[in-house]
């Protein structure tokens, strides 16, 4: 058994409204598919993860038409979630026939990237994985960003790092705190992110722990 982390490249007429929505909205920032169930009577049910404002979000469900039911969380720190059941369309059904095949399993989160690429996780066959790379429909076409034996790691769905982590990190990096010698401070950090140095440490703290333990596994 093995897996394939792929980047997904869409034509313009087969990117998903929700996903162009995403990259035209100044107010929303990304989206992740957390859960789904299979096809059901013409109707998939999803649970997303969004980053940025569920306003306009719930405008744009309540415009669409093949979104027959939807309900959003409140947002905390900037993240939402929203679990929507959408008619299933031609252009969506292409899409998940691509990767319902053989012994493939979509290991989630799908990551809705603000390129208009989506990241999908597969796991399964050589064979059926080289199938979904290969043989996906018309306007669509899947890079491969890294293959190998799958080994499942325990716990690791714990292992990534939360968004305000990733953010403390990326400005640490920024700035040179990583790099030796160190150029940076734990205060540019907090400056950069207008938080205080003692949740900036904190962040970086926890975010090196868990790449730790990730590196050990």
């Amino acid at each position: 058994m093995k897996y394939a982390r792929l980047r997904v490249h869409h034509d313009p007429d087969t990117l998903h409204p929700m996903h162009a929505f995403e990259m035209d909205h100044e107010a929303i920032e990304r989206a992740s598919l957390l859960h789904w169930n299979t096809v059901l009577d013409e109707t998939n049910t999803m649970v997303f993860r969004v980053r940025g404002d569920p306003a306009p979000f719930r405008a744009k469900l309540e415009a669409r038409d093949a979104t027959e039911a939807f309900s959003l969380t409140d947002a905390v720190e900037g993240v939402f979630y929203c679990c929507v059941r959408d008619r299933v369309t031609d252009a969506d059904r292409g899409y998940i026939d691509a990767f319902a095949r053989g012994t493939l399993v979509v290991v989630p989160p799908v990551e809705f990237e603000p390129d208009g690429t989506t990241a999908v996780t597969l796991v399964g066959t050589a064979a059926d994985l080289d199938a979904a790379v290969t043989e996906l429909p018309d306007g669509l076409r899947a890079t491969i960003e890294s293959v190998g034996p799958y080994r499942r790691r325990a716990g690791e769905s714990d292992w990534r790092l939360t968004d305000r982590q990733r953010e403390a990190v990326a400005a640490a990096v920024e700035c040179g705190y990583y790099d030796s010698p160190r150029s940076g401070t734990v205060a540019d950090v907090a400056d950069d992110l207008d938080i205080a140095p003692g949740t900036a440490a904190e962040h970086l703290r926890k975010a090196e722990a868990t790449v730790m333990r990730r590196a050990s596994d």
